[in-house]
C-alpha cells in the first residue's frame, strides 16, 4: 500500500506540474450539479487551491501512517473484545499496527487519486471555450465513496475481528 500512496503522490505532482505550466489565466473553481463552472479564479488561486488540498491529504496520510504504529493503545478503536485479543501479545498488537498503518496508506492513495482526476480534469476543461465537468466524473467519484464504504465493512466485520479458531 506504501507503493500505491507514494505513486499517487506522485501522479499528483505530476498533474499540479502540469497545470502549472498550462493553465489559463483564468480557471474554473467550482462546479453547480450540472456540471457547469459556478465560480471562476485565477491560475494562481487554483494552483494554491489544488496544491494545498493534495499536499495537504499526503502530509496527513503520511504523517498518521507513520505515527500510528507508536500511537497509544488506547487511542486504537476497535470493538473491546477484538482489541483485547489484538493487545494480548507483542505478536498481534505488531500485526494489527502494521494492517492499520497499511490501510491508511492504502486509503490515502485512493484519496489521492481521486484528487488527481479532479485536478487532471480541470485542467483539461480549463481550455475548452464553456467548460464543463464529464458525466463519468460521478462514476469516479461514486466509485471511490463505494469503495470506501466496502472497505469500511470489510474492515469492520472481517479484517480486525478475533479470528474464529480463537488465533
Amino acid at each position: 500500500m506504501r507503493a500505491a500512496f507514494w505513486a499517487s503522490s506522485g501522479a499528483f505532482v505530476v498533474v499540479w506540474v502540469i497545470g502549472l505550466l498550462t493553465l489559463p489565466d483564468r480557471v474554473p473553481l467550482h462546479f453547480g450539479g450540472g456540471g457547469d463552472p459556478d465560480r471562476w479564479g485565477s491560475r494562481t488561486e487554483a494552483l494554491v487551491t489544488t496544491g494545498l488540498i493534495g499536499g495537504g491529504l499526503v502530509l496527513l496520510f503520511w504523517v498518521l501512517a507513520r505515527w500510528l504504529p507508536r500511537a497509544p493503545s488506547e487511542l486504537l478503536n476497535l470493538p473491546a473484545a477484538d482489541k483485547r485479543w489484538w493487545l494480548a501479545t507483542e505478536e498481534r498488537t505488531a500485526e494489527l499496527r502494521r494492517r492499520l498503518s497499511d490501510d491508511l496508506y492504502g486509503i490515502g492513495a485512493v484519496t489521492v487519486l481521486l484528487i488527481v482526476v479532479l485536478e487532471a480534469i480541470t485542467v483539461v476543461i480549463s481550455h475548452h471555450d464553456e467548460p464543463s465537468l464529464p458525466g463519468w466524473l460521478w462514476l469516479i467519484v461514486g466509485g471511490y465513496l463505494a469503495g470506501i464504504i466496502g472497505w469500511s465493512i470489510w474492515a469492520t466485520t472481517r479484517r480486525y475481528r478475533t479470528p474464529r479458531d480463537g488465533g
